[in-house]
This record gives structure tokens, sequence and C-alpha cells, in this order.
């Protein structure tokens, strides 16, 4: 496990890997400002056409299942680079200034694959296989997949299915626990607030 500033990278091969990345991106969304009230979403790049490609779609489904957050990006609605923008274009829409949480798989040496990174700041999606988009995410997170070349797609297409899985498990797993957390979290303060008579806003997460 390494560190460098607010940037947090572990490995598949280490143990209590989803632990370690949970605590990390709680105190990466502690630090943005308005975290209590800003509604929580999830934002998981990539399309089930390419293996390596799976990861965001993959993790997405999975926090759907747990209904922990509002999530774009699944394995039944992926959100892709043709379709990035407008996506990006309806959650500003729908949620007031929302805190977006991104994930994304990319592509590394070969040392590297089987990281998890997760930092403050955003994701700019699509660089290794040449697409110029937006910089997306408030904390992002991303999995490296495989190792880099000029092949671009052809490297995602021939990525391992089971780095993949592995990959998706350890950030959901993580992210289901952080989320989950902050929305138990919020709920608390607002249980505290009536009974102490206060009332006032409800969190605006969703």
């Amino acid at each position: 496990m390494g560190k460098a500033d607010d940037k947090l990278i572990v490995n598949l091969r280490e143990a209590g890997l989803a632990g370690r990345l949970a605590e990390h991106c709680w105190r990466l969304l502690a630090k943005q400002e308005g975290v209590a009230i800003r509604p929580l979403v999830a934002l998981c790049i990539g399309s089930d056409r390419y293996t390596g490609d799976a990861l965001g779609p993959l993790v997405g489904s999975y926090l759907e299942e747990r209904g922990v957050c509002t999530v774009y990006g699944s394995l039944d609605h992926p959100v892709h680079a043709g379709n990035l923008v407008e996506t990006v274009g309806i959650i500003n829409a729908r949620h007031p200034h929302p805190l977006i949480v991104a994930v994304d798989a990319c592509l590394g040496r070969a040392s590297e694959i089987g990281n998890i990174e997760a930092w403050n700041g955003g994701i700019e999606a699509g660089i290794a296989v040449g697409n110029r988009l937006p910089c997306v995410g408030h904390v992002s997170i991303v999995g490296v997949v495989n190792a880099g070349g000029h092949l671009g797609y052809l490297d995602l297409q021939n990525t391992p299915l089971a780095v993949v899985v592995k990959l998706s498990r350890a950030i959901g797993e993580a992210l289901a626990d952080v989320l989950g957390r902050m929305a138990a979290r919020d709920a608390a303060a607002v249980v505290s607030r009536i009974s102490a008579g206060t009332g006032g806003p409800t969190s605006g997460r969703g």
C-alpha cells in the first residue's frame, strides 16, 4: 500500500484491502465541502463491450443492488464515451450541487495490474484509448485492469475477466460500506434534530 498526498494505492493481493479503501474514501468524502447535505452520486464509467472496460458497470450494478446511493452507470445502463457528457448534464440537472464519486477502469504498467487508486479530484476518462472526455468526479477510484500499450481498446478487450471481477468486488464492497455509513450518520443527525425539537432541513442525499 502506498500514499501520496490524498491518494491511496492498494493491490488485490493485500489482505483487508476493501476495509482500508473504505476508510480512505470516508476521509476523502469528509473533506468535501457540504458533504452532509449534498446528494451523493456514484458515476460508474465503462461498457460491457470490452472485458476490461466492464469494471465501472460491475461496480454500479453492485451498488444499485445495495441501494446505498444514486447510481449512474451499470451493466443494464452503462455510462461510456458516447453518453458521458449527456449523463453529467443529467446528474447536475437532477441533483443540486451533487457530490460525485467517479469509478473507472484504467491501464497501467504490468506491475500495477490489480491496483486500486483513490483520491480527491476527478477522472479524465478515456485517456487510455485516445478519447478526450471532460474531467468528472469529486472523489475518484480507478482499478488497473491491464497493462497499457499502443493497442488501446485491444488491451481492454484482452483483459482477464477474473481480474475485473475481483477489482469490482473490492471497490463495490468499499463504497457500499462507506456510503451506507454516511447515510446512517445523516439519518441519525435528522433524528437527533427532531428529538431536540429543532427540526430543520433533512439531508440532500438522493
